[in-house]
């Protein structure tokens, strides 16, 4: 009777819960071998891209075209008809058929990436600070460098963290760690803001170009077309994810404080969401309407253009990658191996979800966190966030937890009356257990966990391989070479590129490695047992030398 009136509890907590306080179910889902470390959707949505230590291409219902090369940045074309990826230095241009058209090597490695929505140019930026246009054949249209001047030493130096591009590409921003810069589709630089704004983390520019949001550790400001500053908003915590609308109507930041934060045009508020962890990706549509972010908490957030709730969807992971279609009626979701696509039109309205409810926020000096307008007045918007309809979705909840309790209840109390009727030792009851077993006593090994008895249990990859998965093995000791040296360094091992930068003393065996496993996880022909062991031999022999 007590495990019945939990249960009944449970199912009257359920039913108490408004509608979305339950993770929604997402479209489809896909698991990637690779760590994805971008998340590309056509406008349309008929195209998904992942990148990482492998570029990983699916249909727009799930269905995976190819898994090739390797890009730790992606970019996509509107049509899904060009591809570009960047590994390290190594820029290159693919074609919907995983063909490679061209391939470019920068000075150093690319840091940032993007492509036109017509394809007709693609936009990498460097690690020592310069900006590289190349057309659609591969020809350097132009080189923008946003280094300051050598004399000045260390305050010329330059870390890119973001490169953005208008709708149809007729205008660039880029931010680093000096300003933010400007310039047309072609490369000619428009403006730049060297001083007013420095450290910079990231940079959204609506369709048109006649907004620009940049962020920074400390703020964020919308600016138009000329580099004239609209409004400011003064950050209690770093900004990690931003994003504005195609039209210019929304821009929405996240915060190291948990926050999801969307403000107008006008630089007014207009709400906060709490999260249960840092925002680290956050995606508006070309209205303003939905709302979609991943956070730390490894659920991905659905929002109306009032900040209500919608939905939420939980993944394994921290949820480092969203993207939404332009109409915002479905999106993608991405942790660190799984893609997740889900519907945006399904979701009621709640303010309550397992997190604090979003705050409707009055724009003034005091609302929320400090916020200042410039060359704008700020004006108060008339648009406010409504309480949505109390009891959406709950009163059939309700009952059918009712129902279910009250089955529960009726079955355990049924069970226990047959029980006190029957006489005990009856035919058919279990015999007692007159016999405990012995507690396994500290430093005793009992007969039957003998040491000749535990088995070490078989490497994944062998495992793997003894079930005819030869692929699957070759990928997996790859992946647990790539395990190997982050765990030996610390350092951020995302391509095989920053593997054999780790570890240069043993570049020429682990590139040799890696050649082989690729060749047998992804090649023609179907790898042979003997292919596999010799990469197994090949990995431990290296694992030794890395120690």
């Amino acid at each position: 009777m007590r495990c019945a009136m939990v249960f009944l509890g449970v199912c009257l907590l359920l039913a108490a819960l408004p509608a979305g306080a339950l993770a929604g179910s997402p479209l489809w889902t896909h698991s990637v071998p690779s760590e994805i470390t971008g998340l590309s959707l056509t406008p349309d949505g008929s195209y998904v891209l992942t990148g990482g230590d492998r570029l990983c291409l699916l249909a727009g219902n799930g269905t995976p075209l190819w898994q090739e090369w390797t890009a730790g940045l992606t970019a996509c074309s509107a049509d899904g008809r060009l591809i570009a990826g960047a590994a390290g230095p190594s820029l290159t241009l693919f074609g919907r058929d995983a063909a490679v058209i061209w391939r470019r090597d920068l000075p150093s490695a690319a840091v940032a990436l993007a492509l036109f929505p017509d394809g007709k140019r693609v936009v990498a930026a460097d690690r020592f600070g310069k900006v590289y246009f190349y057309d659609a054949d591969g020809t350097l249209r132009a080189t923008a460098d946003t280094r300051g001047d050598p004399d000045d030493g260390v305050e010329a130096l330059s870390g890119i963290r973001d490169v953005a591009l208008s709708g149809k590409g007729e205008y660039v921003a880029v931010i680093s760690t000096r300003g933010l810069f400007y310039y047309t589709g072609a490369g000619r630089s428009l403006w730049a803001l060297e001083d007013s704004l420095t450290g910079g983390t990231a940079v959204a520019v609506s369709g048109t170009g006649n907004e620009i949001a940049a962020a920074s550790d400390a703020s964020v400001r919308l600016l138009n077309r000329t580099g004239a500053t609209l409004w400011t908003h003064r950050c209690p915590r770093p900004v990690t994810a931003l994003a504005i609308a195609q039209d210019g109507s929304r821009v929405v930041f996240g915060l190291q404080d948990n926050t999801l934060t969307c403000f107008d045009r006008e630089g007014g508020a207009v709400w906060t969401f709490a999260a249960g962890g840092w925002i680290r990706d956050v995606a508006v549509s070309q209205d303003g309407s939905r709302v979609l972010a991943g956070s730390m908490d490894g659920r991905a957030y659905l929002l109306d253009g009032a900040g209500r709730l919608l939905d939420t969807y939980a993944l394994n992971g921290w949820v480092n990658h969203v993207a939404l279609t332009a109409d915002g009626t479905t999106g993608v979701v991405a942790s660190l191996h799984e893609v997740i696509r889900v519907s945006t039109t399904a979701g009621t309205p709640s303010p309550t979800a397992g997190t604090p409810p979003s705050t409707a926020v009055t724009p003034s000096p005091t609302a929320g966190t400090p916020s200042t307008a410039t060359a704008a007045p700020a004006t108060t918007p008339g648009n406010t966030t409504t309480p949505p309809p109390e009891g959406d979705g709950a009163p059939s909840l309700l009952v059918l937890g009712l129902l279910a309790g009250s089955v529960t209840v009726g079955a355990g109390y049924l069970y226990r009356q047959r029980r006190q009727a029957s006489p005990a030792g009856e035919e058919g009851d279990l015999p007692a257990v007159e016999a405990e077993i012995a507690p396994v006593v500290a430093g005793e090994v009992p007969a039957a966990l003998s040491p000749a008895a535990v088995e070490t249990p078989p490497a994944p990859w062998r495992v793997s391989l003894d079930e005819g998965r030869a692929r699957e093995a070759a990928r997996l000791l790859s992946r647990e070479m790539i395990a190997l040296i982050r765990g030996r360094t610390g350092s951020r091992i995302i391509t095989v590129a920053d593997a054999l930068d780790a570890f240069p003393g043993d570049r020429e065996g682990l590139a040799r490695f890696f050649a082989d496993a690729d060749r047998l996880a992804y090649g023609h022909d179907d790898p042979a047992r003997e292919d596999i062991e010799a990469l197994e031999a090949a990995y431990l022999r290296l694992a030794g030398e890395i120690g």
